[in-house]
């Protein structure tokens, strides 16, 4: 069996009342991501999940999910309002969809004056509250809202209720889950041209309904022409969780990544700049707005920043629990 490589692959757009998504990772069955480059080029990643198991994800992360790919990365156009919405966690997910929750991150690519990203409540609330937000049509008026700038960052844990719009590129990385439940959809809901189904009462028992941690879920990263020593390279991990650990990597200059420290593949999000990936001596590039799955079988890489800088926010899945019990959904065989 041949040894692989980095890799890159086809988007799928998805329309949306509110805009659109670039599916840019994806494992689902029946819209799996399909390899554009290489010998295995037209090969989809469901396909070479089950082809190299855990030379591709990781021996102990294949061990634990089976043919199921964990992570899903987009890129969110908001042209319009995205609905309010929030995302069970693993347990609800499964005991009652057969399905995975949905931990998300997103980082801000672009965003026009007007745009606003809302997360969490200002303060504590109660579902009977909240309730009768959506129903008469003031949910924003619970949540926090944001004037978001390009680089930063928002860390959406399941049961945080969220929305966006006014104009936003968000890049995103979520777990392997399509599982959202709609609160408020901004009218959309009464107009049967534009009416989508609303979950209110399924979503009621899933909210954290504690006031926001702020500090905890939100960061500002500075772009490739800001903040001081641009010279250097910087690293800041963004989010540690059991579902994924994002890294920030705002580079200038070459730089080592050894995948024997990871035990996982990483997905390498290119969100300012260019790279180019060098492994064997072959060389990826990997340009603003692509990503790019390392497997975890491949020894040291070396990622060399274009004249002018990269940033790319890496992610890699966590070991899975010694002790634990699996509460996910049941794998394929």
């Amino acid at each position: 069996m041949k040894k692989l490589y980095p890799l890159k692959f086809k988007t799928n757009w998805k329309p949306k009342a509110w805009g659109g998504e670039y599916w840019d990772l994806c494992g689902f069955e029946g819209e799996p991501s399909e390899v554009t480059e290489g010998f295995l080029a037209e090969n989809d990643l469901a396909d070479i999940l089950e082809t190299y198991m855990g030379d591709l994800v990781g021996d102990e992360i294949f061990d634990w999910h089976n043919l199921y790919f964990p992570l899903l990365t987009k890129r969110l156009i908001v042209d319009d309002r995205l609905s309010v919405q929030v995302h069970p966690d693993d347990t609800v997910a499964a005991e009652r969809f057969d399905d995975f929750g949905k931990t998300e991150f997103w980082y801000v690519l672009e965003a026009r004056p007007e745009a606003r990203i809302y997360m969490g409540f200002k303060e504590d609330t109660d579902a009977g509250t909240l309730y009768k937000a959506c129903k008469e049509g003031y949910a924003q008026e619970l949540l926090n809202a944001y004037a978001p700038q390009p680089g930063d960052c928002f860390f959406i844990p399941t049961g945080t209720v969220h929305a966006a719009g006014g104009g936003l590129k968000i890049a995103e990385i979520q777990e392997a889950s399509d599982l959202t439940f709609r609160l408020y959809d901004w009218g959309r809901e009464f107009n049967p041209a534009t009416r989508r189904a609303i979950h209110l009462d399924e979503a009621l028992d899933c909210i954290n309904y504690r006031k926001y941690d702020e500090a905890a879920c939100c960061c500002h990263l500075e772009g490739l022409q800001g903040g001081k020593n641009t010279a250097d390279n910087g690293v800041r991990v963004l989010v540690d969780d059991p579902h994924f650990v994002i890294t920030s990597l705002r580079l200038f200059s070459p730089a080592r990544i050894r995948m024997e420290d990871f035990k996982s593949c990483l997905v390498l999000i290119c969100v300012e700049g260019s790279a180019t990936v060098v492994q064997d001596e072959n060389r990826y590039t990997l340009a603003a707005g692509e990503t790019m799955l390392i497997p975890a079988s491949l020894d040291t890489l070396q990622v060399v920043p274009s004249q002018g800088g990269a940033h790319l926010l890496q992610v890699h899945l966590p070991q899975p629990p010694k002790d634990d019990v699996y509460d996910g959904p049941e794998p394929e065989a």
